[in-house]
Formats: C-alpha cells, sequence, structure tokens
C-alpha cells in the first residue's frame, strides 16, 4: 500500500505539471526571442512547484524524495521529447526543464513541509507525555 501511494505521489505530481504546462505555456512566436524564453521559464519554474507540492501532499511523509522522483520524471521525459523531434543534442526548452523542472518541485515539497500543520503529539510538545521544563513547572523556584 506504501508503494502505491509513494507512485500515486509521483505520478499525480508529474500530471499536474504536464497539465499546468500544456494549459497554460505560450505559443510559440515566429523567431524565439527573449520574452518567450523567460515566460517559458517562469511557467516551467511554477508548474514543477506545483508538481512538487502535489506530490509531497499526496505522500504525507518523506516528501522530498517523492518531489525529486517528480524531477526524475521531468528530466526523462524530456529526453523522450528530444528523441522523439530527433536532435541529437537538447534544445533550450529541454534543458530548462531538466535543469530548473527538478530544482522547483523540490522547492514545491519544500513549501509543502514548510505548510504542513503540526501535530500535538510532537517530541518537544507537553502532551507528548515529556515532563515540562523546570522553570514552567515550579516558576518560584530558582533555577540557580
Amino acid at each position: 500500500m506504501r508503494f502505491v501511494r509513494s507512485l500515486a505521489a509521483v505520478l499525480a505530481g508529474y500530471v499536474t505539471m504536464a497539465l499546468i504546462l500544456r494549459l497554460t505555456a505560450p505559443v510559440p512566436p515566429e523567431s524565439a526571442d527573449m520574452n518567450y524564453f523567460l515566460v517559458s521559464v517562469a511557467w516551467t519554474v511554477a508548474s514543477a512547484i506545483a508538481g512538487g507540492f502535489i506530490a509531497a501532499l499526496i505522500a504525507g511523509s518523506h516528501e522530498l524524495p517523492h518531489a525529486a522522483g517528480v524531477g526524475f520524471l521531468m528530466i526523462a521525459m524530456s529526453l523522450v521529447s528530444m528523441r522523439r523531434q530527433g536532435v541529437m543534442r537538447p534544445g533550450w526548452y529541454e534543458t530548462t526543464i531538466a535543469g530548473c523542472g527538478p530544482i522547483a518541485a523540490m522547492m514545491g515539497a519544500a513549501l509543502r513541509m514548510l505548510t504542513k500543520r503540526r501535530s500535538g503529539n510532537s517530541p518537544d510538545s507537553p502532551a507528548a507525555g515529556n515532563p515540562p521544563p523546570a522553570s514552567q513547572s515550579n516558576p518560584s523556584a530558582n533555577p540557580h
């Protein structure tokens, strides 16, 4: 069951990234200019962050390895795309996806880790069975 959840997390993260790119990517102009390149990189990074966040959300724990799985799929699919076009070296778009995508997916997982709610059962909380520090248990006691 754990393996299925991990696989679903990575695939859902990749599908999220691919759908965002497919639905919102700018249309290439007749001649590639710098504005198109920057917008394309921005959408790639934004969609990879969303994909990494979704993968981490579904995974529940061990968020970074799942986001790394999304990044690995991005690299693999950019190589497949390159081969499908029949080119021997990657173009700027494949390089962008393979270079910026995995790092951005890891940023998405880190964002998920930062936004995750802390449970009341953390090892540092008094509710977890740990006694409070001496300064909190008897405020009138001299700490020295």
